[in-house]
């Protein structure tokens, strides 16, 4: 189980050392069998054949392992995280998608480790991830990789469990890998299914190494991330092993001679602490302005300071006003009054910025019907949307109930009742949820612009042709060349999308004003409005420049 310090580099290393089992001892009779696997295994625990050459096909003889399991209760709960974390393919698992009923049933010994396992790797979240979303050949691959800690060994071996799937189910093809003599001679029924192949066994090739490598990826990614295209089919077809990619995040890792130099570069410890070899860790998002992949959330909780009061007020404009600059005459004050003093919850607090003048006048009377709508999946909800249907029921309702109608169809929706509940500001949803496809991270990116981006800059939709279409959208890759921001530049023969800087001058004593000189940027289309407000704070207008 221990990985040597080359496979480090590959991002083989595991959260435990050593297989993680647990047994329920002294449990009632032997339970009748209801499988012919099961039944074979009974029958070799009768015959009580010692450790040796055997055919495991006939005599898938139990693990020594499982005499020495622990069944302390740390041992359980260790299982239980470990049990997750391979099926699921290191998924992040919200609570609510956990196997609940799996996993009392384990706590009262009606199910042993391979039992549990069986009943993960058929729920509905791993269906949902593993099978309805993915290609065959992929879920194959990742069926061989979860349950039985390696990669497939051939072409011949997907082809017969794909012609198993396409048979009698899915159900049926999960049977026959934890019900396989190979599971159960290497596994038993109180071992985790872990990956193998890193110390080469002796019942694996060669080639494991490397097309585990393929599929597993790093320590810190997810299966359900990396889309639902096999990785391994030229690999298995050719019979020439694939070969392996040394991320460029990896610290400590000497490359050998094998490798390109090209494709490898050694990286110094920065954003992340630099003391572990897993590549694909938040750094990547970093490229697309994301800052963190998993974003921070605030929640209001009894007894708040008032400095915690205000960082809520703070991260609630943020993310409904689209990363702002508020000036103070365009916050909603008599919210932040409200919602300090406890009349508000943090989610009336929400609706509050989102009805208030100054959301209406960006977002609403500025922009077209289908980016408004965009941005308030985006500020109300933390996703981009869905599909064309659900942009279309949102246009009904803003055409039909109005602005206000609108915002409180997002605040009062069941998602984000369950999602922020009462007292949690919206956040950006950037990690992959259940029911959610993998195109909706590509089109928050296309909506997220960057970590320092305003949602004011952008008028029309960035969306339609990918919604409508089911494409992924086009321009988000690279945030220094953002499609959507040519228009904003100076040089638009539009002059409303026009950036121009406003110099005041120095005011006399007793004025309205006594800030002793201001410079404003504002655009061509807030040009009036800002020159308002300039001469009714008592100000002297200097210059009126177009910004380059």
């Amino acid at each position: 189980m221990a990985s040597n310090q080359t496979s480090l580099g590959f991002g083989a290393t595991t959260k435990w050392g050593n297989p993680v089992s647990f047994q329920r001892k002294g449990q009632a009779g032997q339970k009748p069998a209801l499988t012919i696997g099961e039944f074979k295994k009974q029958s070799c625990d009768q015959m009580a054949i010692g450790v040796g050459p055997r055919s495991h096909a006939d005599c898938p003889h139990r693990v020594t392992s499982e005499c020495y399991s622990p069944e302390d209760n740390g041992s359980l709960e260790t299982v239980i995280a470990a049990s997750y974390r391979q099926v699921f393919g290191n998924a992040h698992v919200m609570n609510f998608e956990r196997c609940t009923e799996l996993e009392a049933q384990l706590r009262d010994g009606r199910l042993t480790v391979r039992d549990f396992i069986r009943g993960l790797a058929k729920s509905s979240f791993y269906k949902s991830r593993f099978f309805n979303s993915v290609a065959p050949q992929r879920g194959v691959e990742l069926n061989v990789k979860h349950l039985l800690g390696r990669a497939p060994e051939t072409q011949a071996e997907i082809s017969a469990m794909i012609t198993l799937q396409a048979e009698q189910g899915q159900g049926a093809l999960i049977d026959s890998i934890v019900d396989s003599a190979e599971y159960l001679e290497v596994f038993g029924s109180d071992v985790v299914p872990y990956a193998r192949s890193w110390s080469s066994p002796a019942d694996l090739s060669t080639a494991a190494f490397p097309m585990l490598a393929a599929l597993e990826k790093s320590f810190a990614g997810s299966d359900s991330a990396r889309g639902g295209s096999p990785a391994l089919t030229r690999s298995l077809a050719s019979g020439i092993a694939p070969r392996i990619s040394v991320p460029s995040q990896a610290v400590g890792v000497r490359p050998s001679a094998s490798f390109t130099s090209g494709r490898f570069s050694s990286k110094a410890p920065g954003i992340t602490s630099g003391n572990d070899s897993a590549p694909l860790r938040g750094d990547a998002y970093v490229t697309f302005g994301l800052g963190q992949r998993e974003q921070e959330t605030f929640q209001r909780c009894p007894g708040d300071s008032p400095d915690q009061l205000n960082a809520l007020i703070r991260s609630a404009y943020k993310q409904v006003m689209g990363n702002p600059h508020l000036m103070e005459f365009e916050r909603a004050l008599s919210a932040e009054s409200k919602f300090i003093d406890g009349y508000l919850s943090t989610r009336e607090f929400v609706r509050a910025v989102g009805l208030s003048a100054e959301y209406k006048r960006r977002f609403f009377e500025t922009n077209a019907p289908y980016r408004f709508i965009e941005l308030n999946f985006k500020h109300f909800l933390g996703r981009a949307p869905q599909s064309q249907a659900e942009i279309s029921e949102h246009t009904k309702i803003l055409a039909e109930g109005g602005y206000e109608a609108e915002i409180c169809s997002y605040v009062d929706s069941v998602e984000y009742q369950s999602i922020f509940g009462e007292d949690t500001i919206p956040y950006a949803r950037i990690l992959t949820e259940n029911g959610r496809s993998q195109v909706a991270f590509n089109r928050h990116l296309s909506l997220a612009e960057g970590f320092a981006a305003s949602d004011t800059v952008l008028s029309s939709s960035s969306l339609v042709s990918s919604v409508a279409t089911g494409m992924v959208p086009s321009g988000w890759s690279a945030t220094t060349t953002r499609i959507n921001r040519t228009g904003t530049q100076s040089g638009a023969p539009d002059p409303t999308k026009k950036r121009f800087r406003i110099v005041v001058a120095t005011q006399a004593a007793r004025s309205r004003q006594r800030t002793a000189g201001n410079t404003y940027l504002v655009s061509g289309k807030d040009m009036s409005s800002q020159m308002k407000y300039i001469h009714a704070r008592g100000g002297k207008i200097v210059s009126i420049t177009e910004v380059m």
